[in-house]
């Protein structure tokens, strides 16, 4: 056995930061995450840095922001050129695995990986650079998500996603059973597709919840509509997927959250099966077993689907870390923690100190030894820039107060400490505007300009435009 530790990262799609039942959700079923919560480290903290599934990912793997690797939407190509953490596990003598979703873009579905045992996309690899979003016309009411939610409900057969990922799943079993006898340390990312929208789910899974009250998102306070609250910054994003009060009833939202919990426990029901074998096969005495998912989903919390924004629900993800016989199983961690973490956390874990470049993240192994350790004035920072939006905006976070800036639009400023829901925007009281300004210079901290930004999305937009239009011309 090697003295290196073998590490597996888990990783769903649009998993809602809370919505696992040792978190006290009310109705979702997870006993596999929760049996990993009493044996590793909850991150209560963690942030997606792009909440949007290609450039979160990007940031994932490379350590950097959105504006250093250049992935603005779901059709960006990562550039080759950009080292990303299984490259370094690669240098350090591990064998690197990459099974299932990942969103690599383009030709390069590697990106350090030494193998691919099973496609990112349920369809053909590679998928070509495309844009999203026109940044030259004005955004119509699409209202996309609500139509995603009026078509949620139970199915007959499994669902493309259940299919996909019984594939990615099945093909993780077989890796683990070929690194049983390796010698070599190992290292494998398996990427489910659930629970991303489509909210549909088979019939066997949809059961599960029979008779358990959904329960509906929060409603605002004081009798205000979710309109009423929706920031200047989001009013586009608001037209684009449409708020639960542009017509959802009760009924449609209980089904789309029912399926949804569903494809949680289906995902749930795979992690703990991988777990299990990982210990039948001997390893788990030497592996860090690592749960996290890309961005989380806003289901219907202020109105709204999908995720693409700066709330707690759309961009805060679950994270969960198991080191092998972790002595302080079943701790919490509330420090403020990002996916660009991971990246330094791995090149310590592989004993790879000597780094070409200073990374803007931090490794999360001293938070994993002292778990009380709150990182205090530690900034988070978040970049989108896509579709529901016509201008780049930066969320810059520091000891529980959130800010977002965007180009043209007033700031938002919520104190998640006393506001953990977000409801309350300061941004317009007058004794905040010294923390805001202090919060604006964190996020130019790093040269952000939302102009500059502003004009580099767009001339990359006409790009994708470009090269999408003309290899479908034929």
């Amino acid at each position: 056995m090697s003295s290196k530790p073998n590490i597996l990262v888990i990783m769903s799609d649009q998993h809602a930061p809370d919505a696992i039942g040792q978190l006290g959700h009310p109705v979702a079923q997870t006993p596999a995450l929760n049996a990993l919560m009493d044996r590793g480290l909850t991150f209560t903290s963690a942030y997606s840095a792009y909440p949007m599934c290609t450039p979160s990912r990007a940031s994932f793997m490379t350590g950097q922001l959105a504006p250093e690797h250049g992935v603005w939407e779901l059709g960006s190509p990562l550039r080759s050129d950009l080292p990303t953490w299984s490259h370094v596990l690669r240098r350090a003598g591990y064998r690197t695995t990459i099974c299932g979703r990942m969103h690599f873009v383009g030709p390069d579905t590697m990106h350090g990986f030494e193998h691919r045992i099973f496609p990112q996309y349920a369809g053909a690899d590679p998928v070509s650079p495309h844009a999203y979003a026109d940044w030259g016309e004005p955004q119509v009411d699409s209202h996309v998500m609500l139509e995603a939610v009026n078509a949620s409900g139970s199915q007959d057969e499994p669902t493309r996603a259940e299919i996909y990922d019984r594939g990615v799943f099945d093909a993780a079993m077989a890796e683990l059973d070929s690194r049983a006898q390796d010698s070599d340390p190992w290292a494998m990312t398996v990427g489910f597709f659930q629970p991303h929208f489509p909210f549909r789910i088979s019939q066997p899974w949809f059961d599960r919840y029979e008779g358990l009250e959904i329960p509906l998102p929060r409603t605002p306070p004081g009798g205000e509509s979710y309109a009423s609250l929706i920031p200047q910054q989001l009013h586009d994003s608001r037209k684009f997927l449409g708020l639960t009060d542009d017509g959802l009833t009760d009924d449609l939202v209980r089904m789309a959250r029912r399926c949804y919990y569903a494809m949680i426990t289906q995902v749930d029901d795979m992690i703990g099966r991988l777990v299990h074998h990982l210990e039948e096969l001997g390893m788990s005495d030497n592996t860090w077993i690592v749960y996290m998912s890309d961005h989380g989903e806003n289901l219907g919390e202020h109105g709204l689907w999908s995720k693409l924004n700066f709330y707690e629900d759309s961009v805060r993800t679950p994270l969960v870390i198991v080191p092998p016989n972790y002595r302080k199983g079943g701790s919490r961690c509330g420090a403020h923690v990002s996916h660009i973490d991971w990246f330094p956390t791995v090149a310590e874990l592989a004993g790879y100190e000597s780094w070409i470049e200073e990374m803007p993240g931090r490794s999360l192994v001293p938070l994993v030894e002292t778990p009380s350790e709150s990182w205090p004035g530690r900034v988070v920072i978040a970049d989108y820039a896509c579709v529901g939006t016509r201008v780049p905006m930066r969320m810059v976070l520091r000891d529980g107060c959130k800010a977002s800036f965007a180009a043209g639009h007033p700031p938002t400023l919520f104190d998640l400490t006393e506001d953990p829901h977000e409801w309350h925007d300061q941004a317009s009281d007058p004794g905040k505007q010294s923390l805001i300004r202090d919060l604006e210079l964190l996020a130019r901290g790093d040269g952000w300009d939302e102009h500059l930004t502003l004009e580099h999305v767009r001339i990359l937009q006409r790009r994708l435009r470009f090269i999408g239009e003309s290899e479908s011309a034929r």
